[in-house]
């Protein structure tokens, strides 16, 4: 879809740039053809008139290099959505996909990475989000709670270790705030990695995901759907 980008150095190790773009999301045929029946309980159909759902991006961004060790990224963003798909009433007790939903998100996020050591390179990276979702005049939906339930901040903490006998550790740390509705409560886990390379076209590769937490919900009404410290281990063969 139609983009424009524009970016300007004041000097060698500093830019500025800004993007103007507007992209959408053509309709699938759930959107248009999806059909569910249980009497007395749901009537739900895809919208035949349904169209394309659109938004419009407006982006401002600084990078910077202060020194050989150390960079860092900080943009801003303010996208435009319309068309956005709604439920509405079609009579009979029937409802209808269709486009009656709008809004605005408003974000910030930072990225940055320090060179520690010729071996050790650490990184940090965040957003925050706030979304104003709202039904057009017109519409006749009216569970908005269920829109854009998204985290309003993130986190992310790494490390990165070469170690002797060409192997690696890395180290990563995340914090995923609250989603509101379906409530999730925010959590914080951590996943580390261990990589060693036997011969030049052959790796292996041991981890371990979600250490930190107790099992806790990413997702879904009522934490149905839990995630549990897990871990694998992984061959690669590349030749």
């Amino acid at each position: 879809m139609p983009s424009v980008r524009l970016a300007w150095k004041p000097e060698p190790n500093r830019l500025v740039w800004g993007a103007v773009s507007r992209a959408v999301r053509a309709p699938s045929r759930i959107d248009r053809d999806f059909f569910v029946n249980v009497p007395g309980v749901v009537n739900l159909q895809g919208g035949p008139d349904f169209v394309s759902e659109v938004v419009d991006v407006f982006e401002i961004g600084y990078r910077a290099q202060p020194s050989p060790q150390a960079s860092y990224s900080l943009s801003v963003f303010h996208n435009i959505y319309d068309k956005l798909r709604s439920v509405e009433p079609a009579g009979g007790g029937a409802v209808v996909l269709g486009n009656k939903m709008e809004g605005t998100t408003d974000g910030l996020e930072a990225w940055g990475t320090y060179q520690a050591a010729k071996n050790w390179r650490l990184s940090a990276g965040g957003f925050l989000l706030k979304q104003r979702l709202n039904f057009k005049p017109d519409s006749g939906d009216t569970n908005l709670a269920a829109a854009g339930n998204d985290p309003a901040h993130q986190l992310l903490l790494r490390s990165s270790l070469d170690l002797p006998d060409r192997s690696q550790l890395d180290v990563i740390v995340r914090y995923v705030g609250a989603l509101p509705n379906p409530s999730v409560p925010s959590y914080t886990v951590m996943d580390v990695r261990y990589g060693i390379r036997l011969r030049r076209d052959l790796e292996l590769t041991l981890a371990a995901q979600n250490l930190l937490d107790a099992p806790h919900a990413e997702f879904g009404a009522g934490g149905t759907s839990l995630v549990s410290k897990g871990g694998y281990v992984e061959l690669r063969w590349t030749p």
